[in-house]
């Protein structure tokens, strides 16, 4: 059996307006539509300068002419590749009008000049530490959703699982205090007793590790 909840997250002192996320520099997106636009404009006014000199168009310039001209626009074809342009546009400005780097959670700045972030996955470890240190709890898993929520499950080899969990509870409010985060995370604690092994078997547990908290 198992118990789970949600803890209310620690209280901090008063800390004035909590600070925004900070933006992505989006390299990534920003570098592959820079090396698209300049290979397109590369190729076009390579093909330009050469007809201005008396050279015939470029294949690819022939063929893509006759094509536009001969494919009508209700094509299965034409309108797939527009409903593929147009979510690939709705991707660019939803990434441009937004902050991103949502694997970084905002922390309390020692000073109103200074900017402070914590990973994600530095979030995950800490807190899956803190759960290892309680008596009882012999493994953890602990999973950061965004910045509102944490998830933890834990597994108790000994001890009575509400008393261990009423521990974990303690342990966990004070490790995310720690974190310094401007806005601490809702904690849902999972606690489920080791498995027994039965039979011959000389590591097993023996009796469970305690009953369902009420």
């Amino acid at each position: 059996m198992s118990t789970a909840s949600e803890p209310e997250p620690p209280k901090s002192p008063a800390r004035g307006r909590a600070p925004h996320r900070a933006w992505s520099a989006r390299r990534g997106p920003a570098a592959v539509l820079a090396l698209l636009g300049c290979g397109a404009c590369v190729m076009l006014l390579y093909d330009q300068v050469a007809m201005g000199y008396g050279q015939p168009a470029a294949p690819w310039r022939t063929h893509t002419k006759d094509w536009l001209a001969d494919t009508p626009g209700t094509s299965g074809w034409v309108i797939g590749a527009a409903a593929i342009l147009a979510v690939l546009g709705v991707y660019l400005m939803v990434i441009a009008l937004t902050p991103g780097g949502r694997r970084r959670l905002p922390m309390t700045p020692p000073a109103p000049s200074v900017r402070a972030v914590l990973d994600r996955a530095g979030a995950t470890t800490l807190l899956r530490e803190a759960a290892l240190r309680t008596p009882g709890v012999t493994s953890a898993r602990v999973h950061v959703r965004g910045r509102r929520r944490a998830r933890v499950r834990v597994t108790v080899a000994y001890g009575e699982v509400a008393a261990v969990r009423a521990a974990l509870h303690e342990e966990l409010l004070a490790a995310t205090d720690r974190l310094g985060l401007a806005d601490p995370p809702r904690l849902r604690l999972t606690a489920a007793p080791a498995p027994v092994r039965h039979g011959n078997d000389p590591h097993a547990h023996g009796a469970p590790a305690g009953s369902e908290a009420r």
